[in-house]
């Protein structure tokens, strides 16, 4: 009765031992699946950030363009008005004119205009 209580001793260790193992290697497989399913998920989702970060890089550079066309446009504008500029020495004078602009003629009203 001694031997055959000890020979299922035993196998009862033996038998846990391999349960063990077993548990161990589903456990292992089982957390590669999910790492496979878990890995698609991200490729997408890296995939759907560069498409993203690609558009506003793209929209980020026409805005750098756009606006250094409008500092341009300002600083040619600007200059017009400069010290310097012959057009921004007569604007005071042409607003100060004591005498109305002949009327009449057609190019001499035109002239007025311009200036």
């Amino acid at each position: 009765m001694k031997t055959d209580l000890a020979l299922a001793r035993q196998e009862i260790t033996a038998l846990r031992e391999e349960r063990d193992k077993l548990k161990d290697a589903v456990r292992r497989q089982l957390g590669q699946q999910l790492d496979q399913v878990g890995t698609g998920e991200l490729v997408a989702r890296i995939d759907e950030l560069s498409r993203q970060n690609a558009e506003l890089t793209a929209e980020r550079d026409e805005l750098t363009r756009g606006k250094a066309e409008w500092e341009e446009k300002l600083a040619d504008a600007q200059g017009e008005h400069q010290p310097g500029c012959p057009r921004s020495r007569m604007s005071p004078v042409i607003g100060r004119s004591r005498f109305p602009p002949p009327r009449g003629n057609a190019l001499t009203e035109h002239l007025v205009t311009i200036l």
